[in-house]
């Protein structure tokens, strides 16, 4: 396939088009580092701006000559082909969309950033394209050049761009931890980052990000799940394919909710990071031992990250607040009891207050904007509730703080403010993925245990949580013969009555007969021996040497004649004082007792 370069008109091999654009582009622009604006763009495209015409050129083999030579040096090249004529800014747009960036005339000028990739090298623009304008997903480059009116989520302005800005995960980012060195060192892996929503996975990968912007051997890949699809992988992986051969660049591909692919789809990843082509790093809310192709999570290394405390979101929140020029007000109650000071509340203590001044004190060091501070203020009560009641998920306490902020003009944002800002109607939990089986887990290890107070908190987890209650109801059946067993025989009686209740009843009624259900099963008198009887008859036939016995000829039924004379029946008597006497068990079993290992 021919392309026509859409500098100098040249026509070119697909596979060696853009590495000419590139070299056209040196040669106008040169190593300047000054942007490339649009009208720059319009002269070397040699399309008509307001109505004139940049260039003159003949009909055959003509030389292309720039007229204003004072803004750009002059660029020479003789063209194999006809002049394109004249193109439209539409034409334009299309012509320049495999480099990446381009900016139509319809869009407003940033005079930070008029060129997208201001930052990089003209060689570089190429690799940029999926980068910096082609997936939304991952607008960091928005957030940072973008102001306070923006419209861009205050979480998403928040993200940090070095391990230094990093908050929580300490276990898998501690100072001599292998993932904190690879990411120092630029020596990406392949790897799923497992965790719940607002944990930090998104900012990790955000980090990676910024390391192969000012790295020569790795470029960066954004993609999500969500909106794109096996074609979109398919492109990244022609252009990895691309840079790694032409550049020696590397390509990290980050794979948003990858979960989200079922597990076919998943299988285009496989020869490419088995190859090296990608450097894959995926983020999931999913547990990987289900949603994840085994092949794929051999091939990467599997790192949880943990919801975050109420500390670390405390941190978090209270630098947003000094980005947002918010004066933190202290405001603890005190009152005097038998002639002593007490705090009320529990939040104005002696080492909160020590941390809180320490934090303070660092907050005033780094201050060096001068713009002026927000009419707004909140209360350190405010800030603590805020943190503690976000469930360590850093993306709501800072949506909630965006809330505060924009509904109150020169006003106080106390912590009556922040309870209505942030009503806790909901609790997390999946009813079809990894919580499902933990909190079911959970019910039946403290039944089992006997410990009523766990067993009625997890069940109420269960149904605050949106749980089917009829598998509440199944679990406590399976309960009930399994753990309760001989010890309340009629523990079974009352669990199926409950699960017949639910079906009845539905929910909300049915919120009672399962919590009472619980409570009963686990005071009720315990004997698995059944259960475990039956777990050792399991054990004993799946490690039986040799073919399994057959069943005794005097325990079998002569139904025939011809059973008869094979001696089927044989020695067997069904009279009441014979019935305890005949053997029952195989010859090779007989001295086996399941019950009494």
């Amino acid at each position: 396939m021919v392309v026509q370069c859409p500098i100098c008109d040249a026509r070119f091999p697909a596979s060696e088009i853009e590495n000419h654009a590139e070299e056209c582009i040196e040669k106008r622009f040169g190593n300047t580092s000054e942007p490339i604006t649009f009208d720059q763009m319009s002269d070397a495209i040699n399309v008509p701006v307001d109505g004139k015409r940049k260039h003159s050129s003949s009909e055959d083999n003509s030389t292309i000559v720039e007229v204003d030579s004072t803004r750009h040096s002059s660029c020479t090249k003789t063209s194999s082909s006809p002049s394109s004529g004249k193109k439209s800014r539409k034409e334009q747009a299309e012509a320049w969309s495999f480099l990446g960036g381009y900016r139509s005339p319809a869009q407003p000028r940033d005079r930070k950033n008029k060129w997208p990739g201001r930052d990089q090298a003209p060689h570089d623009l190429a690799s940029s394209s999926h980068t910096e304008n082609a997936h939304s997903s991952f607008p960091q480059q928005s957030v940072q050049k973008s102001g306070d009116n923006s419209g861009v989520p205050l979480a998403e302005k928040m993200r940090p761009a070095t391990l230094d800005n990093y908050i929580g995960q300490a276990s898998i980012l501690s100072s001599n931890s292998f993932l904190k060195n690879l990411i120092m060192q630029n020596n990406f892996i392949n790897m799923i980052l497992w965790g719940p929503p607002g944990c930090g996975k998104t900012s990790l990968a955000n980090i990676i990000h910024e390391r192969c912007r000012g790295s020569d051997k790795w470029r960066y890949v954004s993609l999500s799940a969500c909106t794109s699809g096996v074609q979109d992988v398919k492109n990244v992986v022609r252009e990895a394919q691309g840079a790694l051969q032409m550049r020696k660049k590397r390509t990290v591909l980050f794979m948003d909710e990858v979960h989200r692919f079922n597990k076919a789809q998943q299988d285009i990843f496989l020869p490419h990071v088995e190859s090296g082509v990608l450097t894959l790093v995926g983020a999931t809310t999913e547990n990987p031992s289900f949603t994840l192709n085994s092949a794929l999570i051999s091939r990467c290394r599997v790192i949880t990250l943990d919801a975050l405390g109420p500390s670390c979101i405390r941190v978090i929140v209270k630098r947003a607040l000094k980005r947002l020029k918010i004066t933190i007000e202290r405001k603890t109650k005190v009152k005097v009891e038998n002639g002593e000071k007490v705090n009320e509340g529990g939040v104005g203590s002696e080492e909160d207050e020590e941390e809180e001044e320490q934090e303070d004190e660092e907050t005033e060091a780094e201050e060096t904007d001068d713009a002026p501070r927000s009419n707004v203020r909140i209360s350190t009560e405010a800030i603590h509730w805020l943190s503690e009641m976000s469930g360590g998920d850093a993306r709501c306490a800072l949506s909630t703080l965006q809330i505060l902020v924009d509904s109150h003009n020169s006003k106080l944002i106390t912590i009556s403010d922040a309870k209505e800002a942030l009503q806790r109607s909901h609790v997390l939990y999946d009813r079809k993925g990894d919580e499902h089986y933990n909190f079911a887990s959970a019910l039946q290890k403290s039944i089992r245990g006997g410990d009523d107070n766990a067993a009625l908190y997890w069940t109420t987890r269960m149904i605050k949580g949106g749980e089917d209650p009829r598998f509440i109801a199944r679990r406590l059946v399976r309960t009930a013969a399994e753990d309760i067993g001989l010890g309340t025989p009629e523990a079974l009686t009352h669990s199926v009555a409950a699960m017949q209740a639910v079906q009845m009843l539905g929910m909300p009624e049915s919120d009672v007969i399962l919590a009472q259900c619980a409570v009963y099963l686990a005071r009720a008198q315990h004997n698995p021996e059944v259960y475990l009887a039956m777990r050792r008859v399991n054990e004993h036939i799946d490690n039986h040497a040799g073919p399994l016995p057959t069943v005794p000829l005097h325990l079998r039924n002569a139904s025939t004649k011809l059973m008869k004379n094979l001696g089927y029946g044989s020695g067997y008597s069904a009279a009441p004082q014979n019935v305890r006497n005949i053997q029952y068990m195989p010859d090779a079993l007989k001295n086996l007792n399941f019950f009494n290992p």
